[in-house]
């Protein structure tokens, strides 16, 4: 993705430090601080790399249905749901989230929401599955600018921002209003890792506008190191570490979330509910609570000395006070508080299983 220069140099002069250019600065110098403001005011994250596809014309609502997990022909003006696209064997292609929005001409259009760096690949996903519908698709991910703003304080802030108490939003709905000087920008409601939280959305160029206005009313900038580790808390899956080409999505213990269960035929249906009628799946993702320090992406579990898992992603909590690690364990050891021993440079510690999220009830 092409950086956004202006943004980029603002973040750099409130002490951004970056791994790579075209990605969103690791930290502000304190990740500790920037954690913290999750959890009792507020913090911003640069989410702009995310994947943002736009399908317009009037076959969208019935093709969309079709090819991805949940119920979105019938989705509001303004409402949003998760959801995966997979493949005929669901296997995941993409997490996604996807939103009923109005254009500035007046049309009808659904966005899709994706992990970064997959815009190509979900456009390329629906294009293989585009037969004769009226369907056009429109990658707008370098367009416009997103931001992540998460604390017990985001909802006052943004609403002294638009000037209006933000009203009760369901999970994923938004609405459309102008940020002080900084134009019209869409303000979803976005508690994915069980904290409250929005995300903006705004034009690229009105992006400086918008993220000296949150800084100014007294939310901290937060880079993607202190993001990661309220993720894991949360056990939110990322492409890449928990979501892979391999995965079956049942796996991934969303169906809550991101699997409609009465909608009809769709893309890779068939398995899914194999999966729930029978009960059970031959791996689930949990969480697991190390004796000692983190591990890297890969380590092995084991049990009584056989291999029974993975873990995908591994942080210190400050919630907790402990390191905690997200793992796939293998049919048979799905039973909470399971003692586990996990070796990571032969180094050994023991491990116990919990469920999802660690956050649960804390916050």
């Amino acid at each position: 993705m092409e950086q956004n220069k202006d943004l980029g140099d603002l973040m750099i002069s409130q002490g951004a430090i970056y791994g790579e250019e075209t990605k969103p600065p690791l930290s502000f110098g304190d990740i500790q601080k920037e954690y913290a403001a999750a959890r009792t005011n507020a913090v911003a994250f640069d989410i702009s790399n995310r994947s943002k596809i736009e399908m317009t014309g009037p076959d969208v609502p019935a093709f969309l249905n079709n090819i991805c997990t949940n119920q979105v022909a019938d989705l509001p003006l303004g409402g949003g749901c998760e959801a995966f696209l997979t493949t005929a064997k669901a296997k995941a292609v993409a997490h996604i989230r996807v939103y009923h929005i109005l254009l500035a001409d007046g049309r009808h259009a659904y966005w899709v929401d994706g992990a970064p760096g997959q815009n190509r690949k979900i456009e390329e996903h629906l294009d293989h599955y585009l037969i004769s519908e009226q369907v056009s698709f429109a990658d707008r991910t370098a367009d416009y600018a997103q931001f992540l703003v998460m604390g017990a304080e985001s909802r006052a802030i943004i609403s002294k921002l638009i000037q209006e108490e933000i009203p009760e939003l369901g999970l994923h709905q938004f609405l459309i209003r102008q940020l002080e000087d900084a134009g019209s920008c869409q303000i979803r409601f976005e508690p994915d890792f069980n904290i409250p939280a929005y995300e903006i959305v705004c034009l690229k160029s009105r992006s400086v506008r918008v993220w000296k206005a949150l800084i100014s009313h007294g939310v901290i900038p937060g880079g993607t190191e202190a993001l990661d580790i309220l993720r894991v808390e949360a056990g939110y899956p990322e492409a890449g570490k928990e979501i892979e080409e391999t995965t079956f999505i049942p796996e991934l213990n969303r169906a809550v979330q991101a699997i409609c269960s009465t909608k009809g035929c769709y893309l890779g249906q068939e398995p899914i509910v194999m999966a729930r009628d029978r009960g059970q799946v031959n791996r689930i993702l949990f969480g697991l609570v190390l004796e000692k320090s983190i591990v890297k992406h890969g380590t092995l579990v084991f049990r009584d000395g056989n291999e029974v898992g993975r873990v995908t992603s591994s942080v210190y909590s400050p919630l907790l006070k402990k390191s905690i690690a997200l793992v796939y364990l293998r049919r048979g050891n799905h039973e909470l508080g399971t003692s586990f021993e996990v070796e990571c440079e032969g180094v050994k510690q023991s491990a116990v299983s919990c469920s999802l999220p660690f956050n649960d009830g804390l916050n």
